[in-house]
């Protein structure tokens, strides 16, 4: 059975079981191949993972978020930095002692605390919601189904999920009839670096079917750990591949840190390759992701480079 079996198996799992438990306070959720017993319509939720901040938001249930890392809170979240909440700290490393305050009837993680996993679990049931990048889209409607049937907001949704699947049939279009090939790339610490196979490039490729400038199959060099060398994104890159569009995620920036200098590229360099930089919102796209509001932003920021 393949992974995206899996994912839909899984989705399909969480439903019949919170429906069987209808007449319990508590359900149960399988998630990452993992059964966690969870309190159904929780009161208090810390919530660590941005993608299911905005679900939550998305499916009217943002007044039960109690907590969530403030210092760097996507832009698009602004609505949850109030005195109201608490601040859960550096997103890999979770305030426990805040958390431990809050009292949650709830934690949402992702891959950056998973190694918290056991700590978390002895203050309130645990539920990571990482999104896979192999099946971005399964995985983030499985999401959204796992917060609904917790929440008890599983008609709206059912809404949700039908108009993301509109928006990215739009999309496809959009990407289909255009002829541009595009690269993404990250920035970090003055460097630009290809990340071809990452969940953001799943989103734009596999997803929306931007045609890649850069084939999967071309595998990078292997470096002396035995891991795929970093490939650089530089002007005599952008020569040599010439792609239409280049994508930029910079890390750098949503971490609060120097963002890219202005002209990384050559104009010149640019002009003579026909190519254009699109900078990505930073903090949407590194932070976030996965939720059924950043994806929508996601998806206008694509499509409309196309156009």
């Amino acid at each position: 059975m393949n992974k995206k079996k899996k994912l839909l198996l899984s989705s399909i799992a969480v439903i019949v079981l919170g429906l069987t438990a209808c007449q319990s306070s508590t359900m149960r959720v399988i998630t990452d191949s993992q059964t966690v017993v969870v309190p159904k319509s929780p009161k208090k939720v810390v919530v660590m993972n941005y993608g299911a901040l905005d679900t939550l938001d998305a499916l009217g249930k943002g007044a039960i978020v109690a907590a969530t890392p403030l210092s760097v809170i996507p832009s698009y979240l602004q609505q949850f930095n109030h005195a109201s909440l608490s601040d859960t700290g550096n997103m890999k490393e979770p305030n426990i002692e805040v958390i431990k305050k809050v009292k949650p009837d709830l934690i949402v993680i992702d891959g950056r605390q998973a190694s918290k996993t056991e700590e978390l679990s002895k203050i309130a049931p645990v539920i990571n919601l990482s999104v896979d990048a192999k099946n971005y889209v399964e995985s983030t409607k499985n999401h959204i189904q796992v917060l609904a049937n917790i929440t008890g907001s599983e008609s709206k949704a059912n809404e949700i999920i039908q108009s993301l699947d509109k928006k990215i049939q739009n999309a496809q279009s959009v990407a289909q009839a255009s002829p541009k090939k595009a690269i993404v790339a990250i920035h970090n610490d003055g460097k630009m670096i290809l990340i071809n196979s990452s969940s953001s490039a799943a989103l734009i490729h596999d997803v929306l079917n931007v045609k890649r400038a850069v084939p999967l199959t071309i595998m990078p060099a292997q470096s002396k750990l035995g891991k795929p060398a970093p490939v650089f994104i530089d002007d005599n890159y952008i020569k040599s591949v010439k792609p239409d569009i280049v994508f930029i995620v910079d890390r750098s920036k949503a971490i609060g840190n120097q963002g890219m200098v202005e002209h990384y590229f050559s104009p010149k360099v640019l002009n003579k390759s026909k190519t254009k930089v699109v900078y990505l919102t930073p903090d949407l796209w590194y932070l976030s992701g996965g939720g059924s509001e950043s994806i929508n932003l996601q998806i206008d920021e694509v499509t409309n480079a196309l156009k």
